[in-house]
């Protein structure tokens, strides 16, 4: 799915590893920084994934007195004509950023230390899946999402694409197209989903209620 999704081949452990490996190198990097005394910006939303690396950050940065700087994604945004809506950076165009830096504001370190304990109540949690509900990021079942699905799928086949375009169209929830993909094979597997046209590219295929 993450090879598919990415348009590149993952086909090894050592594929993956090299993945995390780049990954833990930034954070490798960022000590650096840390230790030379640099100040740093965080850009967070409320999606979980960002959540989940803001406050894991939050973890790291408590060992050190270096002046922390956040920008949030606002929920909205007014244009001249416009409200325009935000679920997550990544919706973001990089020449729009510094818009946001007016958001900007320094993390004191009680709100580093208290994000520090919320995160590692969720790792003491460890739950497969974390979700935010009532604006707090807490961790939930893996199923938690699952009602999207059964919500756009009907015994009509459908293009599993199309379904997980409908879905994340319809249900803004910053989940990512990969998660509901490996939700759909796990219905597969368990015979409540049939493949109607298979096809090499799983988000080809066609799909419909078992």
């Amino acid at each position: 799915m993450y090879s598919q999704a990415r348009g590149f081949a993952i086909e090894t452990d050592a594929d993956f590893k090299k993945i995390a490996d780049s990954s833990a190198n930034e954070v490798e990097r960022l000590k650096k920084y840390l230790e030379e005394g640099e100040n740093i910006r965080i850009w967070y939303s409320d999606a979980p994934y960002s959540r989940c690396g803001f406050y894991s950050l939050c973890a790291l940065l408590r060992k050190y007195e270096n002046e922390v700087h956040t920008v949030k994604l606002p929920e909205y945004s007014i244009r001249t004509d416009s409200i325009v809506t935000h679920k997550n950076w990544g919706e973001v165009t990089a020449a729009e950023f510094a818009v946001f830096l007016s958001g900007e504001r320094i993390l004191s370190k009680e709100e580093i230390r208290m994000y520090a304990i919320w995160w590692s109540e969720l790792v003491e949690d460890n739950s497969p899946l974390r979700a935010m509900v009532n604006g707090r990021l807490v961790g939930v079942q893996e199923e938690f999402y699952d009602f999207s699905i059964w919500k756009r799928l009907s015994e009509e086949p459908i293009k599993e694409a199309r379904l997980i375009g409908d879905i994340l169209g319809n249900y803004q929830l910053s989940v990512s197209d990969w998660w509901y993909a490996a939700r759909i094979e796990h219905f597969i597997r368990q015979g409540k989903i049939k493949v109607t046209e298979d096809s090499e590219d799983a988000y080809a295929r066609m799909i419909c209620l078992a």
